[in-house]
């Protein structure tokens, strides 16, 4: 596989999620931004890791359409780490912040509630007494939700991937952007709607990167520095003189400077993959784990509070790859041939906090 930096971009974009996290739920006391709303951020690392993935994954079926193999390759890259992370909460994070003795905690319905829900995507944030005198009250991983609507545009890549041509594809991923850009805007959709768990319009703000990145795959879009560049610039620019056509405009600049970035063995990022890719663990502990020093440590400063969470989640992001992520690797190749861990499929990661 050539060399590439898309390692080192899940890892900035699972640090991204983590850090906007934490300036959403510190108490306002602590935050030196004040209070912080999910619009007041902008969700980078969300976008970064669904514009990696749909870049990546229409390419991986590409070189093998094969349904089933393609399906659980992306069942084992999802669900392993997502099962031990969920136990992790429940048994270790959940247990330390309940106000609940460890009986009641343990066998109280909303505990197996959480866990099943959440092990078929469908977003559930509760566990019963935890986190209940935090600042950001009562929930326990709001970077959960994105895993529904990551998995189903995973299903959707072999559907349009069918498609013998690829010029077709790439005008089918295409228009799906536009709807999803376009559809809220015309109120062609009930954007307050909830499917699986999830608002409409979030899950067309994340599958609209998905399909940018895709599209940007099929169509063969050459990737260049100065282009990047100049991308990246209109953008800012936009941003500053016609704010109302940020959004519209993120859909285009931000993935393709995202993928030039990701393409290129930039020595720095490219290195960043020598011992495993932690961004999925990342991803799925840094909200807990910075509720939990909310919860021990109500007073702790800003500055030590993000840094803890950051090199907590990090440590256990390597853990995860190694003894979970990189084995179950192996069962996704055939026979006979040794593991390609660089052929491990991207995969996103989100947060949410309403």
């Amino acid at each position: 596989m050539t060399p590439n930096s898309f390692t080192a971009l899940r890892l900035i974009a699972a640090v991204a999620v983590l850090v906007r996290h934490s300036l959403i739920i510190l108490d306002d006391d602590i935050s030196p931004f004040g209070p912080v709303g999910t619009d007041d951020v902008p969700a980078l690392g969300l976008w970064v890791f669904f514009v990696v993935s749909g870049f990546l994954l229409p390419a991986a079926w590409e070189r093998r359409p094969q349904l089933v193999r393609f399906v659980s390759a992306r069942v084992l890259r999802i669900f392993p780490g997502l099962v031990v992370s969920l136990l992790v909460t429940v048994a270790v994070i959940g247990l330390i912040a309940s106000t609940l003795g460890v009986r009641s905690y343990l066998v109280h319905p909303q505990t197996l509630q959480h866990l099943a829900s959440n092990l078929v995507l469908n977003p559930d944030y509760l566990l019963p007494g935890v986190f209940a005198e935090n600042s950001y009250a009562n929930a326990v991983n709001g970077a959960l939700w994105s895993l529904g609507p990551l998995f189903a545009m995973y299903l959707l890549v072999p559907v349009v991937g069918c498609i013998p041509w690829h010029r077709v594809r790439a005008a089918v991923w295409t228009a799906l952007l536009l709807w999803c850009v376009v559809a809220p805007l015309a109120e062609a959709v009930d954007t307050d709607g909830i499917v699986w768990g999830n608002y409409v319009h979030d899950i067309l703000r994340v599958g609209a990167f998905f399909c940018a990145g895709a599209a940007l795959r099929e169509w063969r879009v050459p990737l260049r520095g100065g282009a990047a560049v100049i991308s990246g610039s209109v953008l800012a620019i936009v941003m500053v003189l016609a704010p109302d056509l940020t959004w519209f405009l993120a859909h285009l600049a931000v993935p393709y400077v995202l993928v030039t970035i990701g393409a290129q063995p930039i020595p720095v990022l490219r290195s960043a993959g020598r011992f495993g890719d932690p961004s999925y663990g990342v991803f799925l502990i840094g909200f807990p784990v910075q509720q939990l020093l909310i919860h021990l440590n109500p007073e702790l400063d800003w500055i030590p509070s993000i840094l803890c969470t950051l090199v907590i989640s990090v440590a256990y992001g390597y853990a995860l790859w190694w003894f979970v992520d990189r084995p179950i690797a192996g069962l996704r190749v055939r026979p006979g041939r040794p593991a390609r861990t660089d052929r491990v499929a991207p995969r996103g990661a989100a947060l949410r906090v309403h």
